[in-house]
């Protein structure tokens, strides 16, 4: 094969498209300080403990999260991180956490800026991950 052959064989191929890129630039999950469980775990404990209030509010924004909030059918170990895109949710999710932390809950606020874990289910607002071993994870007692 000669040296200019070589070169040109590759004209007129079409390169492949790009694959597309994430968009998302953080992932934040409100979780036990301690236990891998999220804020929703805690929230039937949390309304036993909280004043009228506080236990109003956090009804409220429970069925807000039942209306405005998919899940997939089958979730077992799976952790749920919502998109920072996802402001509305994430400011929702934050308060629901404040009030469980007025129960007396240790619940913490993680952010990561890459995908926390291999991705088992995805909409707009959230991602559902089996967690990488080296993702953010609660720290343990000692």
């Amino acid at each position: 094969m000669s040296r200019r052959k070589h070169y040109t064989r590759n004209l007129g191929r079409t390169v492949p498209a790009p694959l597309s890129a994430r968009t998302t630039v953080e992932w934040i999950r409100y979780e036990h300080e301690h236990e891998p469980y999220g804020v929703f775990s805690y929230l039937k404990d949390a309304a036993a403990v909280l004043p009228a209030a506080e236990h109003a509010e956090l009804t409220a924004l429970r069925d807000w999260f039942n209306q405005h909030l998919g899940a997939p059918e089958a979730a077992t170990e799976e952790r749920f991180w919502f998109r920072a895109e996802a402001g509305e949710h994430a400011t929702k999710a934050r308060r629901m956490a404040e009030l469980v932390r007025q129960a007396g809950f240790p619940i913490v606020e993680r952010r990561t800026r890459r995908i926390p874990g291999k991705v088992r289910w995805e909409d707009h607002h959230q991602v559902a991950v089996i967690t990488y071993r080296d993702a953010p994870r609660p720290t343990r007692r000692r």
